[in-house]
């Protein structure tokens, strides 16, 4: 006779490992920290966090290395939380790890204790190579006790939720963007300042930028401003690395006090050739005709502007931008007249022969500030000029606008206004298809690479 199902006791299948409640995670006490920790921690991760701590204790840079399987983001996640709750309660949500005593803050920063708690308390910045990378430390975070205020930034490309703009790459998209907010014509973008003021707890629970991008599809706000102005007042944020080493990027992360914020690299093997490829540039031949060209286009954008307005508005003077074309034909006859013996070697010079070459044009530190202001306000015009209305809004086309490689040029040359920075460059007249510049930075010296 078959048995009765009683026979049988019912076993549930084992469920599978998960980090111990908040209330029962290990508390380690590393130099005067209490440091919540999700496991049992190994001995090699507890000297990990002992070194972190240090560092952010005696604000010093620190090279940390630790074989992989040995949960390096973890240590760096905990340590760093646990140190940032030792100035105060996180922004929002505020449960659990780090505790109130351990170290107390520096002379300096405790003098900033009566102001905002976003002005006074440092924010962590955490920076990885993609936005995979990123995605697995946000998962590392969920599984610890601590809940901190946090923002994750993206690209449009990732982000942008708009019908039309989504479909562009590059600056193509950035221009179309920024064209619509600026007309307030995306839908998206008009609401996130409301949906902010009615959802303040964002950012108190980890989420990831599928998150953001749910959110917008689902509730309309665009999840690329939300990033941005939740990233004006976290404990930690989350980033790919070019956020913080390109210039342009960091220009616009306003809110954040970079003398106050910790800056964390993980996976920081390329580190060296990213910050080398943010301060170098190429100016390739066919890229400068088409510089030449958009200037042109310039010009005539400008003059039917003026007519169908009746405008004198200086800022839309043809003249600025027939002078522009008229230095770009200067400085693409000159590069053309360079020799280069070698085309396996090219024509190399030091980084301060840059200034030589182009004082010749007369661009010089003042006249590059001027030249500059026409660039961008020729930016400004070709992204009207090239977006036509339809009965659903704008339509962006896709265009970029290769002027805006020639500012970026101008910035690197004359950044800060001085040429103390030439030392550390090489200038180089290659032959590819045609003559191209590289300004890059030499690869004989290690150079100095600051957030300022």
């Amino acid at each position: 006779p078959s048995p009765s199902p009683a026979s049988f006791p019912i076993v549930p299948p084992t469920p599978p490992p998960s980090p111990p409640p908040a209330a029962a995670m290990p508390v380690y006490r590393i130099r005067g920290v209490d440091v919540d920790f999700p496991y049992d921690a190994y001995d090699c991760q507890i000297t990990y966090m002992d070194r972190v701590l240090q560092s952010l204790q005696q604000g010093n840079n620190a090279l940390l290395e630790s074989p992989t399987g040995t949960g390096k983001t973890l240590c760096l996640l905990c340590s760093a939380l646990a140190w940032r709750r030792t100035f105060g309660e996180f922004l929002r949500g505020g449960g659990g790890g780090g505790g109130g005593g351990g170290s107390q803050p520096s002379g300096s920063q405790q003098s900033g204790a009566s102001a905002t708690q976003s002005s006074s308390y440092p924010v962590i910045i955490y920076a990885s190579r993609t936005h995979s990378q990123l995605r697995q430390v946000i998962k590392e975070l969920k599984a610890t006790s601590y809940r901190p205020k946090m923002a994750v930034l993206g690209s449009r490309e990732q982000m942008c939720i708009h019908e039309e703009v989504s479909k562009l790459r590059g600056k193509a998209q950035n221009n179309g963007c920024h064209y619509l907010c600026k007309k307030r014509l995306c839908r998206h973008n008009n609401i996130v300042t409301d949906y902010m003021k009615n959802n303040t707890e964002l950012g108190s629970e980890p989420f990831d930028i599928e998150d953001l991008v749910n959110i917008g599809r689902t509730k309309g706000p665009c999840p690329y401003y939300i990033s941005r102005e939740l990233s004006k007042s976290v404990d930690i944020l989350f980033a790919p690395y070019n956020y913080l080493i390109d210039p342009g990027n960091r220009r616009s992360l306003t809110g954040i006090s970079w003398n106050n914020a910790v800056l964390i690299f993980d996976e920081a093997h390329n580190l060296e050739s990213i910050c080398a490829d943010a301060a170098s540039f190429d100016l390739l031949t066919s890229n400068l005709t088409s510089c030449i060209t958009e200037a042109q286009e310039c010009i005539q954008l400008c003059s039917f502007k003026r007519s169908i307005e009746n405008s004198a508005e200086k800022q839309f003077d043809p003249e600025n931008y027939a002078i522009l074309k008229a230095l770009l034909m200067a400085l693409e006859k000159k590069i053309g007249e360079l020799v280069i013996d070698s085309k396996e070697l090219g024509y190399t010079k030091p980084g301060s022969y840059i200034y030589e070459f182009l004082s010749e044009l007369n661009i010089t530190s003042e006249t590059s500030k001027k030249l500059i202001e026409t660039i961008d306000s020729a930016s400004l015009l070709l992204e009207e000029g090239n977006s036509g209305e339809t009965k659903a809004g704008v339509k962006a086309k896709s265009t970029v606008s290769r002027l805006e490689t020639i500012r970026d040029m101008l910035d690197i040359i004359f950044k800060g206004g001085g040429q103390n920075h030439a030392k550390y460059y090489s200038y180089t007249l290659a032959y590819f298809i045609g003559n191209c510049v590289l300004l890059q930075p030499d690869s004989n010296i290690l150079f100095p690479v600051s957030c300022e």
